[in-house]
């Protein structure tokens, strides 16, 4: 039977192999709270931006359109347009 000459000592592979799967394992868990993070950070974004919606909603129930105009260069910005209109059209 053959001899197999390993060039690292047995046991000093087991800990090379722990040591790896033991980084991999800390590098998932911090991706894993960068993505918790980014979650947390776009849901406040949209509560926002739904909390702007309902009281634009609520504001421009009685108008057809609701634009933001900038007197100073002339370029507007539709905020809402009324559901109910052909505007859209």
């Amino acid at each position: 039977m053959t001899e197999i000459k390993y060039i690292f000592p047995k046991q000093l592979q087991s800990v090379a192999a722990l040591a790896f799967i033991a980084v991999l394992i800390v590098l998932l868990l911090i991706l894993t709270v960068m993505v918790h993070m980014r979650n947390r950070k776009l849901k406040s974004t949209l509560e926002e931006q739904m909390a702007e919606r309902w009281l634009l909603d609520r504001i421009c129930a009685d108008f057809t359109a609701v634009y933001y105009v900038e007197l100073n260069t002339g370029s507007f910005e539709i905020l809402h347009i009324n559901d109910g209109t052909n505007v859209k059209k």
